[in-house]
Parts: C-alpha cells; sequence; structure tokens
C-alpha cells in the first residue's frame, strides 16, 4: 500500500478509522446485551452480530496494513466463531478479556502503541484459544474477505461527512449575523425617534403661521419662502415614513432568517444523547465487575439531543457519577440481602428536555450518602462545616477537591477528583447540581444543563456607572425588597427558608460602591452554579438582552470573574461575568459595600441568647435558622447533658428543648434548670410531638414556661412567645 498516492492513502485511512469505530460500537453493544440476554434465539442474533463486526474489521484493518487492529480482530472473531458454532455461553471472565481487547483496538485508532501479546495471553488463560501469533500476509487476508461484505459501509447521495471544525466556524458566522440583527433593530429604533422629532413639526408649522399673518410688508414673501420649505419637510417626512417602514421589513426579515440560520446550524450540531450511553453502560458494567456488584443499568431519555460540545462536556462528569454510584452506593449482595433488597441493584440515567434546557439524574437504589462520614472527611480536610450544619451543606462537601469518604484508595474510589470534576464541568457550561439523598435508600444527582452554548441570553445589571452583563442560565430570580441577617458576620437573605450569603457585586469586582441615592434599595439576583447559590446585590437591572458571547483573547485570556464580551445594539461592549467565577470571589469580598433600603437590628439593642436543645439535626437547624433570622443569637446542643455544659460555658437569655433525647430527655433538663439558683427563672420552652394532656402536664410539672407542639409548627407563634418572655409578660 506504501505505493498509493498519499492523498489516497490518507483518505483511506481516515474510511477505515471511521468504519472501525462503528465495528467497535457494534462490538461493545452486542457483548454488553449478550451478556444480560437470557433467551437462547436472541443470544444467537447478537453472537452473530458480533461476529461479523469483528470479521468486517478484520479485513479492513488488514486491507490498511494494520496488523496490530487485523491481529486482534481474528481473535475475537475466533472467540465468537467458537461460540456460534457450539451455541456455548461466554463467560464473564472472557468478556472482560475482549472488552480489554476493544479498548486496545481502540487506542491503536488514537494512534498509541499496544501489546497484544499480552492480551493473546490473557485469552489464552480463560480459554481453550490457541493466540494468533501473525497476521496472514495481506493478499490471503483480501482473498479470505472477497466472500463476505467488504464492511465499507456505503454512504447515500444524500449524506456528507462534516468537520465539526467547520460547523463551528458556521455557528460563530452565525453569531456575528446576530450581532447585525441587534444593530439593525437598534438603527431601527434611532430612526424612530427621528421620526418622532419630525411629527412635531406640523404644530410649529401652525405657530409659524400664525406669526407670519401679523406681519407687515414682507410677511407674505416670508410666508412664501417658508411654505416650500414646509412642502419640501413634508415630502422627507414621506419619505422617511417609507424608509421606516422598508427598514422595519428588512430587520423583520433579518432577524426571521437568522434566527431560522441559527437554529438549522445549531440542530446539525445537536447529537442524541444516546451517542455516548455505550460508554456509560460499558463504566458501569465494568465497574460493577471490579466491585464484585450485580448492577442494572437502564437510560430513560436517550433521545434527547445536545450540542456536541455540551455532549463531550458532559461525558466525564457522567462517567464520574455512574462509578461513584456503583462504586459508592449500591451495595454488595450480602450487604442487600441482609437489608432486605433485591440482590441486584439499580442505576438509572434520567434525561428530559425542559425548554432549553436539559436535565440529566443518575439515581441509585443503594446506600445513599454518609452524611457523618462527609462531615468527619470535612473536619479532616480544610473544609470548615459546622456541627450543626444542614444535610444540604454537608452534601457540598462531596463536590469538594480531596473529599472522600471511601477508607481506601483503589482504582474507582478514594482520591476525591471524582464528584470535584463534575463540579468543576457543570460550571464550566454554566449549569447547575441538585442532590436528592435518602440515607439506607439511594441517592440522585441531577445535572441541569443548557442544550447549547451558541448564543446566550443575558440580563444587563448596573453598578455605580457602569454595565455589566449575567447569563440569564445561571439567574435563579431577581428579588426586589427583603430583609437581612447576619451569621458569624456575614449578610444574609432567606430564600426559601434557605439562607443565602448576600454580597454586592461591586464588593466581587473590585469597584466603587455606589454614590447614595442612586442605587435601587434591597435589588439582588440570586445565581445558581453547580451546586452553590448565591445573592449578589445591584444597583439597578436595566434589562434582558441576547448576546453573541465573544472571549477576550491574548493576553487577557483568562480574567478572574469574566467569560467575555458581547455587543449591545447601540455598538457599546459590555463584559460578560462568570457566575462560577462569582461566587468563588465572593468568598473574599468585603460585606461592609452592601447598602440596604429594609431595616436592619438596632445595632445598640443588646443581643440575646438562645440555646436550642434537639437531637434531630433538621429540627435543630429549622429552628436556629427561625431564630437566627429573628436577629437572636443562637447555640445549639444535641442533648441535655450537652445543654448543661453550655449554660455553664455562656449566658443564656432563654432554653428552647424538645423532650424526647437520649442521655438526658427534656424533662430532665427542665428540673436540672430549675434546680440551679441561677437559672430558676430562665425561660424555657419545650417543642415536641408528645401532644397527651399528661406530657403537657408533666412538662409544667417539671418548670417549663410554654409547650409548643411540633405538628403543625408555626414559627409565628414560636417567635411571639418567645417575644413575651423576653419582654417579660405572660
Amino acid at each position: 500500500m506504501t505505493d498509493l498516492p498519499d492523498e489516497v492513502l490518507h483518505e483511506l485511512l481516515q474510511s477505515f478509522h471511521i468504519e472501525a469505530v462503528e465495528h467497535l460500537q457494534t462490538l461493545n453493544q452486542s457483548l454488553l446485551k449478550l451478556e444480560r440476554a437470557a433467551d437462547e434465539k436472541r443470544r444467537q442474533a447478537l453472537v452473530q452480530d458480533a461476529f461479523r463486526a469483528a470479521h468486517s474489521l478484520k479485513g479492513a484493518a488488514r486491507a490498511v496494513d494494520a496488523e496490530q487492529i487485523g491481529t486482534l480482530a481474528h481473535s475475537l472473531e475466533s472467540i465468537l466463531q467458537q461460540a456460534r458454532s457450539t451455541d456455548a455461553t461466554i463467560e464473564a471472565s472472557v468478556c472482560d478479556v475482549l472488552y480489554g481487547m476493544l479498548d486496545a483496538i481502540q487506542a491503536a485508532l488514537d494512534g498509541q502503541e499496544i501489546d497484544i501479546s499480552a492480551f493473546q495471553a490473557r485469552l489464552a488463560a480463560v480459554t481453550d484459544t490457541e493466540p494468533v501469533t501473525a497476521a496472514p500476509p495481506l493478499s490471503e487476508a483480501l482473498a479470505e474477505e472477497r466472500p463476505e461484505e467488504t464492511g465499507f459501509r456505503v454512504i447515500s447521495d444524500d449524506t456528507i461527512r462534516v468537520a465539526v471544525s467547520k460547523l463551528d466556524t458556521l455557528m460563530a458566522q452565525s453569531g456575528e449575523l446576530v450581532i447585525s440583527k441587534i444593530s439593525a433593530e437598534q438603527r431601527l429604533s434611532d430612526l424612530q425617534i427621528i421620526h418622532e422629532q419630525l411629527a412635531q413639526w406640523p404644530r410649529t408649522w401652525r405657530e409659524i403661521q400664525a406669526a407670519v399673518d401679523h406681519l407687515n410688508g414682507s410677511g407674505g414673501r416670508l410666508k412664501e419662502l417658508l411654505g416650500r420649505h414646509h412642502e419640501r419637510l413634508q415630502a422627507v417626512t414621506r419619505s422617511l415614513d417609507t424608509l421606516e417602514r422598508a427598514l422595519r421589513s428588512d430587520t423583520i426579515r433579518l432577524g426571521m432568517t437568522t434566527a431560522d440560520l441559527q437554529a438549522d446550524v445549531r440542530r446539525v450540531r445537536m447529537l442524541p444523547l444516546q451517542t455516548i450511553t455505550l460508554g456509560l453502560e460499558r463504566a458501569v458494567r465494568d465497574t460493577a465487575r471490579v466491585e464484585g456488584k450485580q448492577v442494572d443499568f437502564s437510560v430513560e431519555g436517550g433521545e434527547v439531543e445536545l450540542d456536541k460540545k455540551v455532549l463531550e462536556t458532559l461525558k466525564d462528569p457522567l462517567l464520574h457519577l455512574l462509578r461513584n454510584a456503583v462504586g459508592h452506593g449500591i451495595e454488595t449482595p450480602d450487604v442487600r440481602r441482609a437489608a432486605g433488597k433485591a440482590v441486584e441493584g439499580h442505576v438509572r440515567l434520567t434525561v428530559r428536555q425542559r425548554g432549553n434546557e436539559v436535565s440529566l439524574a443518575v439515581a441509585d437504589d443503594g446506600r445513599g450518602f454518609d452524611l457523618e462520614a462527609l462531615r468527619q472527611a470535612g473536619r479532616n480536610g480544610s473544609n470548615r462545616i459546622l456541627e450543626d450544619a444542614i444535610a444540604e451543606d454537608i452534601l457540598s462537601l462531596a463536590f469538594l477537591p480531596g473529599i472522600t469518604t471511601s477508607p481506601q484508595v483503589t482504582a474507582i474510589s478514594g482520591r476525591g477528583v471524582g464528584l470535584d470534576v463534575v463540579r468543576q464541568r457543570i460550571e464550566a457550561i454554566h449549569g447547575r447540581i441538585v442532590v436528592d439523598n435518602v440515607p439506607g435508600e439511594g441517592a440522585s444527582i441531577e445535572l441541569i444543563v443548557p442544550t447549547s452554548l451558541a448564543m446566550t441570553r443575558g440580563l444587563l445589571v448596573r453598578v455605580g456607572t457602569e454595565r455589566f452583563a449575567l447569563p440569564m442560565l445561571s439567574i435563579e430570580r431577581i428579588v426586589d425588597g427583603f430583609d437581612t441577617f447576619s451569621i458569624g458576620g456575614k449578610q444574609m437573605i432567606r430564600m426559601d427558608d434557605t439562607p443565602l450569603p448576600l454580597v454586592s457585586l461591586s464588593a466581587i469586582l473590585e469597584r466603587p460602591p455606589s454614590p447614595s441615592g442612586t442605587a435601587s434599595a434591597a435589588l439582588a439576583v440570586i445565581l445558581s452554579v453547580a451546586e452553590q447559590r448565591l445573592a449578589i446585590q445591584v444597583d439597578d437591572i436595566v434589562t434582558e438582552l441576547e448576546l453573541a458571547v465573544k472571549p477576550i483573547g491574548d493576553p487577557l485570556r483568562r480574567v478572574r470573574n469574566v467569560t467575555g464580551a458581547a455587543l449591545m445594539g447601540n455598538g457599546e461592549p459590555v463584559v460578560v461575568l462568570n457566575p462560577s467565577d462569582l461566587i468563588r470571589s465572593a468568598r473574599g469580598a468585603a460585606a461592609s459595600n452592601i447598602q440596604l433600603g429594609g431595616s436592619d437590628q438596632d445595632k445598640n439593642q443588646p443581643i440575646v441568647h438562645i440555646l436550642v436543645v434537639d437531637d434531630s439535626i433538621t429540627t435543630r437547624t429549622l429552628e436556629k435558622n427561625i431564630l437566627e433570622a429573628a436577629g437572636y443569637h443562637v447555640t445549639t446542643a444535641i442533648n441535655g447533658l450537652e445543654a448543661l455544659k453550655r449554660l455553664e460555658e455562656q449566658p443564656i437569655d432563654l432554653v428552647v428543648t424538645d423532650i424526647q433525647m437520649p442521655n438526658l430527655d427534656g424533662f430532665g433538663l427542665t428540673r436540672q434548670i430549675r434546680e440551679h439558683p441561677e437559672h430558676s427563672r430562665l425561660p424555657i420552652i419545650l417543642v415536641t410531638s408528645l401532644e397527651s394532656q399528661e406530657d403537657r402536664e408533666q412538662g409544667m410539672e417539671a418548670g417549663a414556661d410554654a409547650y409548643i407542639i411540633k405538628r403543625g409548627f408555626n414559627q409565628a407563634n414560636l417567635l411571639t412567645t418567645i417575644k413575651q418572655f423576653l419582654n417579660g409578660t405572660d
């Protein structure tokens, strides 16, 4: 084949690469289905499909002198021929070797060196097949292939392969067309303003006519001259009307053409998720084999399409999530059997289209996240986690680098990089992560990503005299009017019963704060990136607009907090901010730059210390957040004994306690507090699920001042009761 012209040789090798990849997909799919197939006829059909693919791959490889690939394909063909002839079942150990050979062929196609002797030795160890030491001569290979199909796919006349780089260029050009469309809309707006100004002329003309009528002498001549100018101005106005209508029509047509072109180019770039599910299925199968677990993997919604760039970005996150689900989530057969579960675990990938976004959820029915192990991992690292942190905060630790709950490092887990990679990749495409965890029953991690990154809509905000654009994909909501509270010296607002940090955009970007009176009171944008949320205060919301974002080139290729730049309709550039960078930068931003229009707690008002006692982290956190939002300083304890220690360590103004707790319950805690002379008049409120009259009487006898039932819990009732006791009323 060396005597072929270079161009012909290059084209031939390209065709072989494309064909070989297709044969590898067929072999992988057939083997994966073969391992699960129970019906004998179905198994025979799958073996036949795999045999044809191996046979065709061998012939194509030898036709282009790819001897190593041809030799491995010949070994695959021999095993499949034996299974086809004897109806023998291919054992899992043999499949392990076959999958390894397929991976080696892919590596060879990617230009890597491979050692085929190692695979042949492994194959000989698990089968009675003699290793193939060398491929037959090329002429023999070609002669052997003639009776069967050549293996080269014929592409129909209405199909053409196009390089992705060409599609990227076409998409970039359509982006430039969008800029032209936005500019045309701005020109139309400018023309309408001129038209409105000219529309004032008739009134002015009537005023001039009235004034000229009162002139003597040369008034007639002046009136005639002004009349000719009036006629010309009317002609200009009529021409302007015609131009405006034509420009409006052209602008509408340009907008429709641009939108259609963008949609068509975007559709060409869109690929169904099922184009990558084969590799995901292999990853689940291989991980389960290594871990000694039985796992059933299913995909729902594989036909949903995403932009090729988004799809490529999702490959690694999905692989890590699936391996994590099998390695950390699904239990071994013995553990599942002891827990009353089916021996075979289930891992499911569910894909759903939501407008311009796609949701991809990886769910398993395993053990779920171990919150205590995550908390301990956070303590061992550099990540500070509060003792009474809510479950959402603890789960967020799993997405930080170096955090792992695995006791040992294996090929699957233990390095603390898997979910960190997921977070980084999802942040890069302005996606979000939602975690749902039920200990003992399983976990679900949902990735919400845009279908395409080509164009984006942005929110134009003002900070001082400067304007910035925020990608709409990362904006959860806009909040106009809110109250703030402080936790650990940081300003917070409450969204959906969850406290969020509040930082001014001027502080994050290190820009001068707005002059007094120019900022809107209490106006914030809630950002949501990956699993993180942040409230940023801005001076004003200007508008929402379509953006063709351009990356910033050298020497400013990577600027903190900046994604790129875009041109607005008036030709002015605007900086497009990077939401994930903003969230990271907010951790070090100064909270003093926040300007609030709401009411803050009086700085001279004495701080009230409340002790919350409950063994449930959920209830403890809920009550703590309610009280802190009301301006109280809160200390927590998980049982009565710990509460007594807290009373000795610091002054407490009021106690809110549960009743049913280990070590020392609420009744016992109340009695011991009352027995202490220093705390004999300390207000104590029992918040409990015990509703009987006997329990109420026992609480009052122990010395409690109030008894609140958790069922139908009303935070207003709790706050009102606390205020009554602190003010000294009954």
